[in-house]
């Protein structure tokens, strides 16, 4: 009679698992993973010709989903119930099917078991293969954001949301122990952890290097996370830094959320370490606050043209005469004591540089043209950051303004900042090859500051280079030898590039680059900025 009462008690608990998920598949696993009960259409997961009962529940999930699998397994039993979470298993036919897996685990006489509830429909969220990063199956960083804005803007105030930032130490140690395919499998088992605490199992991205993000439910998700990372690897030590705030959108619009996102992954990127849980809720509540004032100063001066341009020349260093004039921004009061670099600055941490980058070329189109008109022909430079000509949003509407402006092209020439990288490179180089064929001229700005400046001159067909003003600056050092100057002057010649030597503040700076070989100038000793641009006439 006990063992019916004992029978009648598992089915009751099988029964409430499989009603709670709704499923199409249900099965329960002993700590082990092996399966001690398949129900519904598991026919559709059965080995033709074979029982799922005794089978482990490894060799029916799909081999690229293995590691998701087994993260689910290890945070089980410090969540308690974990779903859904997109999960592939092998047919019976052969092939692959997505479902939605629900988890929970439910103690009994002879240790844990493992419910699983299987079904197809689709999660609330859709996500296209081209938002997701196929190697870890994590969302862009563009993706993530915007998912994370309209899930926090849809999420009422009494409930419970946070995102947690994390920065991963080892993947290096990985590669140069075990080498390049080692460590995409590591990164790929650490992306399987964040996915699988993450909302809907699909709210995590790669936001860096070795910076990630996710959003989750339970606020102890986040240092949870960063202890189980230490286990993920029996050869290689990961230790992780994370910080975690509380994600609700409230009343703020989701555009405000999208840039406040931006803001504090921004910062959380470029030093980790020193981003705790009360310095990035600080700016979390700074930009939701006080800081939000100011991206709806910016963005409504953006959208009225209220901002000023200055004009600083570019000397040929051979003849003397003026090449162009290079557009610099000049802001109102709106825009409080920042300096025009801190506003520009700010533009690209809160996402709103793209705009920016269109308004500035517009003011800059309209002037070629006045000047025109009136008979004093000018040729100017703005700046574009990278983040803008890699923009799914905006890149569009940037080319119509530039692909409209063909009549001046030849008086426009567009500079690359590396302020901000590059990410999808063929598309770029896409795009500068369309505004070159426009008649439109490109240069490389701050080259030499960093490593992207010749990761950019490999991969684009640019007409300019303009050396990073630190080499030029340098020359007046004790000692000084140009070798770095000289090697980038010699490459840029090689390709048949002009360079241009920024920051020259005397005449033996300038003297120097002509002696070296560079083509033009800018700086100071030829002329400080002003709303007046210096023509040869």
């Amino acid at each position: 009679m006990s063992g019916l009462l004992e029978e009648t008690r598992k089915e009751r608990e099988r029964f409430v698992a499989f009603a709670f998920a709704a499923a199409e598949i249900f099965l329960e696993l002993d700590n082990s993973g092996k399966i001690l009960f398949a129900g519904g259409a598991s026919d559709r997961i059965t080995p033709q010709g074979k029982s799922l009962i005794g089978e482990s529940i490894d060799s029916i999930v799909d081999k690229d989903d293995i590691d998701i699998y087994h993260a689910l397994v290890t945070h089980l039993s410090h969540k308690g119930r974990i779903g859904p979470l997109p999960l592939r298993f092998n047919t019976n036919d052969g092939r692959s099917i997505a479902l939605r897996a629900f988890a929970l685990n439910m103690p009994q006489q002879e240790g844990t078991h493992t419910f699983l509830a299987l079904r197809s429909a689709p999660l609330g969220t859709s996500v296209s293969d081209s938002a997701v990063d196929e190697e870890t199956g994590l969302l862009t960083q563009d993706a993530f954001m915007e998912m994370a804005s309209s899930t926090m803007a849809n999420t009422p105030s009494s409930s419970n949301l946070y995102m947690t930032t994390v920065a991963v130490d080892g993947f290096e140690e990985a590669k140069e122990k075990f080498g390049p395919r080692y460590m995409r499998q590591l990164l790929k088992r650490v992306a399987a952890h964040m996915k699988t605490l993450s909302v809907d199992g699909q709210s995590a991205s790669q936001i860096g290097e070795k910076e990630f993000a996710f959003l989750h439910k339970n606020k102890a998700d986040g240092e949870h996370l960063t202890n189980s990372l230490k286990s993920v690897d029996e050869n290689v030590t990961l230790t992780a830094s994370s910080a975690t705030i509380s994600a609700e959108g409230g009343d703020v619009s989701e555009d405000q959320i999208l840039r406040t996102l931006s803001y504090i992954l921004n910062q959380f990127c470029k030093d980790p370490k020193n981003v705790t849980f009360e310095s990035l809720t600080n700016a979390y509540e700074d930009m939701a606050g006080a800081a939000q004032k100011r991206v709806t100063n910016m963005r409504s001066m953006i959208e009225s043209g209220n901002f000023n341009i200055a004009f600083q020349p570019v000397l040929d260093l051979k003849t003397g005469d003026i090449h162009h004039n290079e557009v610099l921004s000049r802001f109102n009061n709106n825009m409080g004591d920042s300096t025009p670099l801190e506003v520009i600055r700010f533009a690209e941490d809160v996402g709103i540089i793209e705009e920016f980058d269109i308004a500035l070329c517009h003011k800059a189109i309209d002037y070629i043209r006045k000047m025109k008109k009136l008979g004093t022909p000018v040729t100017l430079a703005v700046n574009l950051s990278g983040r803008t000509l890699d923009s799914g949003r905006f890149v569009d509407p940037l080319m119509k303004t530039l692909l409209s402006a063909k009549d001046i092209a030849h008086s426009l020439l567009l500079e690359l900042t590396e302020t901000t990288g590059v990410e999808n490179f063929e598309k770029v180089e896409a795009i500068l090859n369309d505004l070159k064929a426009a008649n439109y001229r490109v240069c490389l700005d701050d080259f030499g500051a960093g490593a992207a400046g010749y990761q950019y001159l490999r991969a684009f067909n640019v007409d300019f280079v303009k050396i990073d003003g630190a080499y030029v600056q340098d020359m007046n050092a004790p000692g000084y030898r140009p070798t770095f100057l000289l090697s980038i002057v010699k490459l840029c010649n090689d390709l048949g590039v002009k360079t241009i030597g920024e920051h020259v503040e005397n005449k033996f700076q300038a003297e120097f680059l002509k002696t070296l070989g560079v083509d033009f100038g800018q700086g100071y000793h030829f002329g400080k900025p002003d709303f007046t641009p210096r023509t040869n006439l």
